[in-house]
């Protein structure tokens, strides 16, 4: 690779190869078919490097992929390229009650967000998932159990911190380079890497009814007609359903799982599922836990 022993002299942060002890880790995906053997896997210590990151992979006409907290089941995140990491050096989330408002890194996960949040009883819109990457959630939309309530994701995005690809490191929002900001709201990583995201807050209560109901296979008619129902009877602002079929795993057979959520108490949730309580589940998981404990 042309110029990679300057640049890695220069680099401000740590760079892995396939030679490198950690490359395996470096390189891991939660997704399987999202795994690629990069060249290069950065971890920038700040702006800077991720500038150098970028000319770099412009220099050596690699590829280049962002990663902020490895969920990407369409592989947005992995290349046989460069890979900038912002997991080790940008996992830092800061939380101002006063203006309701989180400072979130770019390789930081929803689970710190929302664990930092529900302390000054706040919350955003966050990921079904607590260990989604906050980063690419947010700029590709985003959408979670408060989605009802309040929006999609990025609906919340107040500001950023953007490293364009020319290396210059931008604030973007409604009243500064509004163009980027526009941008980065929805179209995913192809306008430059956030290094910060600022969102914005609001008043959640600190616990809720959720969890998950399992039924066998039998009941797929059943259980889809009445979440079919649930859905057209229109559903309030305040739950949500999550509908999967689950695979056979150690010789178990093959199960359907809802998971509820209720932004209330349990008597309330278990009130107003009470026709999918009704069915006969297997097993009920449901019940009134922490706010930040529902995407565990």
């Amino acid at each position: 690779m042309a110029g990679f022993e300057t640049f890695k002299a220069d680099f401000k942060g740590t760079i892995v190869t396939p030679s490198d002890p950690g490359y395996e880790d470096a390189i891991f995906r939660r997704s399987r078919n999202s795994i690629k053997r990069a060249q290069l896997v950065t971890f920038p210590k700040d702006e800077t490097g991720v500038a150098q990151a970028i000319a770099y992979s412009r220099q050596a006409k690699l590829p280049l992929a962002i990663c902020g907290g490895e969920h990407s089941a369409s592989g947005a995140s992995s290349t046989d390229g460069l890979v900038v990491d912002l997991s080790r050096y940008f996992d830092r989330v800061r939380i101002d009650a006063e203006k309701k408002l989180a400072y979130i890194g770019g390789g930081t996960l929803w689970n710190a967000v929302e664990k930092a949040a529900i302390q000054h009883g706040l919350a955003t819109v966050g990921g079904a998932v607590n260990h989604t990457g906050c980063g690419g959630l947010i700029v590709g939309g985003g959408f979670g159990w408060l989605s009802g309530k309040h929006g999609l994701t990025v609906d919340h995005l107040f500001q950023a911190t953007v490293v364009t690809p020319n290396g210059s490191t931008l604030t973007a929002s409604t009243t500064e380079n509004e163009d980027l900001f526009w941008g980065i709201r929805g179209g995913g990583c192809n306008f430059g890497v956030v290094t910060e995201f600022v969102l914005k807050l609001h008043p959640q209560c600190r616990t809720v009814y959720s969890g998950s109901l399992v039924f066998s296979p039998d009941k797929l008619d059943t259980v889809a007609t009445t979440v079919q129902s649930w859905w057209l009877n229109g559903p309030t602002q305040d739950e949500a359903v999550m509908f999967v079929q689950s695979a056979s795993h150690f010789g178990q057979p093959p199960a359907l799982i809802l998971g509820l959520f209720y932004n209330g108490s349990e008597e309330e949730g278990r009130q107003n599922f009470k026709a999918l309580l009704d069915l006969g589940p297997v097993a009920d998981l449901s019940k009134e836990m922490p706010f930040e404990k529902i995407d565990e």
